[in-house]
């Protein structure tokens, strides 16, 4: 179509404008946004772009004028193509920084809604919001949830290396779980997963704690309950020492913000170690005088687990009420300066 018979059109529907019902007049306006470019040739500059953006991926309806109606551009002819993040997403990563979670992911619902006709442009506010979603349903451990957010992605394979591998990383996660029924094909999966990140350099912090938790709970959920409850027997030490270093690799890839999946990581591992052989029969001794020969004899399980329990005690979690963690963690004997850290003043 011309654009002049685009401009008759337009001058045909404004003419009738008076005619048409109070509902129908008052249409939401387009949505749109700001973007910043750098031509291939010429100057940066900001422009204006409107939904529905997308027919391909790359391509957008840019505004000239007032005037004028909008044309079809594309990404391919700029050096430069940065979306300035509009206010509610601004909004929504400001109550997630904040972890107010529940606020986060009503805002971000919102917002994935609102800019959907960007969704083939490059960081374009839906898709960010979908990507913190997946983020917000992990940290608030809402596994069904993650599950659904991560299986209606819109075009993950639209996404770059990191992003698609989020999205993949939060499928995976999503299918934790205590049955030992499942924990065969979550481990192997889990495992592959780990191999293909390994090997790529868009693998972020983020997904590799997720990835190595689900493999913790893959593993750990092959040893009884009962077990971990009261006394892993030693036909499954080897497998919970397997789970317990999954669970500390998650807790170390988080670099200690988002705590959520790291905490529970740490919980879980305990959990285990405070249950393997040998650890709660070394607590009377410990009680009775911990110094730095008695700590150094100690068996390197009950070591962990005191550990453990100091840092979650003291440092992440101390809301935590469990009563292994304030024994274990009021043993902590610090060796380099000789003194029992734990111990209640």
């Amino acid at each position: 179509m011309k654009t002049k018979h685009v401009l008759i059109l337009l001058s045909g529907l404004l003419a009738a404008l008076p005619q048409l019902s109070a509902q129908q007049q008052a249409a939401p306006a387009p949505t749109m946004l700001t973007v910043q470019v750098q031509p291939n040739k010429g100057k940066a500059r900001r422009i204006t772009i409107m939904a529905p953006s997308s027919v391909t991926k790359g391509s957008f309806l840019r505004l000239v004028s007032r005037e004028e109606p909008p044309v079809l551009d594309q990404t391919k002819n700029y050096k430069m193509f940065f979306i300035e993040s509009p206010e509610d997403l601004a909004n929504a990563l400001r109550a997630y920084s904040s972890d107010d979670l529940s606020s986060a992911k009503r805002q971000l619902a919102r917002v994935r809604s609102t800019y959907a006709g960007f969704a083939g442009l490059p960081n374009n506010p839906s898709t960010m919001a979908a990507l913190m979603e997946l983020s917000c349903n992990a940290r608030a451990l809402d596994w069904s949830n993650l599950g659904k957010a991560a299986a209606d992605f819109p075009s993950p394979k639209m996404l770059e290396a990191p992003d698609r591998m989020k999205v993949e990383a939060a499928a995976i996660l999503s299918k934790v779980s205590d049955d030992p029924s499942t924990a065969e094909g979550r481990k192997k999966e889990v495992e592959e997963a780990i191999a293909s990140a390994a090997k790529s350099p868009a693998v972020t912090s983020e997904v590799y704690t997720w990835l190595k938790y689900a493999l913790g709970r893959a593993l750990a959920s092959n040893i009884p309950a009962e077990e971990i409850q009261k006394s892993i027997t030693r036909e499954h030490e080897e497998l919970a020492s397997l789970a317990v270093d999954a669970y500390c690799e998650a807790a170390a890839s988080s670099h200690g913000r988002f705590m959520e999946i790291p905490v529970d990581a740490m919980h879980r591992a305990f959990r285990i170690l405070w249950a393997m052989p040998g650890v709660k029969e070394y607590v009377p001794k410990a009680k009775k005088k911990m110094d730095k020969k008695v700590w150094e004899a100690a068996p390197y399980n009950f070591r962990d687990a005191v550990a453990l329990a100091y840092l979650l005690r003291n440092v992440y979690a101390p809301q935590i009420k469990d009563e292994g963690i304030s024994t274990a963690s009021s043993l902590y004997f610090n060796g380099q300066l000789g003194a029992n850290k734990g111990a209640k003043k």
